[in-house]
């Protein structure tokens, strides 16, 4: 409906794919969405194995919330 809203969600698609590209050089996490299995297991173990959530994962994340419980 406005163009300016479609253009800057188009925008910030390309920007996440771009910042998920780079941080999948140095990490196997998947998809980064919260519904990707890998992603949630990437967190998970993660978290498993250094006890903190990584730095780049939003702490409000649901399954990242769960994970602190």
């Amino acid at each position: 409906r406005f163009v300016i809203v479609s253009a800057a969600s188009i925008i910030a698609k390309v920007n996440r794919d771009k910042a998920i590209a780079k941080l999948r050089k140095k990490h196997d996490l998947g998809s980064g969405y919260p519904s990707d299995k890998k992603t949630i297991n990437f967190v998970s173990d993660y978290f498993a194995d250094k006890k903190e959530i990584p730095s780049f994962v939003r702490k409000s994340w649901k399954p990242v919330q769960d994970m602190l419980k």
